[in-house]
């Protein structure tokens, strides 16, 4: 038993290194970084729609952007909030074609470790990068709006709709477990569609799962270190904040690409056991067979 682990666990250790995993990971962090500033640009744009205002969301960089970031961040949000809106629609088609590049080198990445070859069309598949980079965007407003609007929400649903104001009361009072599933779902989504290949959601949700925990815990501690060891903001001054996204980005693309080499890994074993239990199937009713 112990050496059928180790043996597992040098197979899977293999696969990683063979895979380059760490090398895409690289890559599709820095076009996640690159792709950056057009997202938030698609991003505000599509929030100038909604009834969020420009002071709504100067509060909410605030409370998520690190604070040598926070000017860089509001001059973007500032320049989109002030521009005409016949610019609009320009800023958003471009801002969201620039950003699918980044859910492109994903794919790529993926498609390695899953060992298929893109045969997709390259334009098809640049169109379907912007359309879940699009899926993401539109998640991600709805959030905001229900962390935002939320108990305006749920005053109204709780005069017309008391059962539903109950369920959204019991979302807002969850909030971990919401983001851990949200987490989860979006991975498992990734695992599914990106890949040029086809796959049951079942067969994707240990990578999932592994995904969102590890994501979560990283992401944890990775702010705690950086929250009380002051060496690193002393060492890059006020290139700190962005010296360390790229960092936590990297790590997470590495956890996300890891979790897709456990649902590799284990599908290929699970088909070696599966194919070893019909050869020994088929054995034993040739047998049975012989002596019949």
């Amino acid at each position: 038993m112990e050496n059928s682990r180790r043996t597992s666990i040098r197979g899977f250790l293999n696969r990683i290194r063979q895979d380059h995993v760490g090398a895409y990971a690289a890559q599709a962090a820095y076009f996640l970084i690159l792709s950056f500033i057009p997202f938030v640009m698609f991003l505000v744009t599509m929030v100038k729609y909604t009834p969020l205002t420009y002071a709504v969301i100067l509060e909410v960089i605030r409370s998520v952007i690190p604070e040598s970031m926070q000017s860089f961040v509001t001059g973007i949000v500032r320049e989109i909030f002030n521009r005409s809106t016949v610019m609009v629609p320009i800023t958003a088609i471009t801002a969201l074609w620039s950003a699918g590049k980044g859910v492109q080198a994903l794919t790529n990445g993926l498609n390695t470790i899953y060992h298929v070859r893109e045969t997709r069309n390259w334009l098809m598949t640049r169109i379907w990068s912007v359309f879940y980079t699009l899926l993401f965007s539109l998640a991600l407003m709805g959030s905001l709006v229900l962390l935002v609007f939320g108990n305006s929400i749920y005053r109204t649903l709780d005069h017309y709709l008391p059962f539903l104001a109950r369920m959204v009361a019991w979302i807002m009072g969850a909030k971990t477990f919401l983001v851990f599933l949200v987490l989860m779902l979006i991975f498992l989504l990734l695992y599914k569609v990106l890949p040029n290949r086809r796959a049951s959601m079942k067969s994707q949700l240990p990578g999932a799962m592994f995904t969102s925990v590890a994501w979560s815990v990283f992401s944890y501690f990775f702010s705690l270190y950086f929250e009380f060891v002051p060496a690193f903001s002393l060492m890059y001054g006020s290139l700190a904040a962005i010296v360390m996204v790229m960092l936590w980005l990297y790590f997470c693309m590495n956890i996300l690409l890891y979790g897709a080499e456990i649902n590799a890994y284990y599908e290929k074993e699970f088909r070696k056991a599966q194919a070893f239990a019909r050869e020994l199937f088929d054995k034993e009713k040739e047998v049975e067979e012989k002596e019949s």
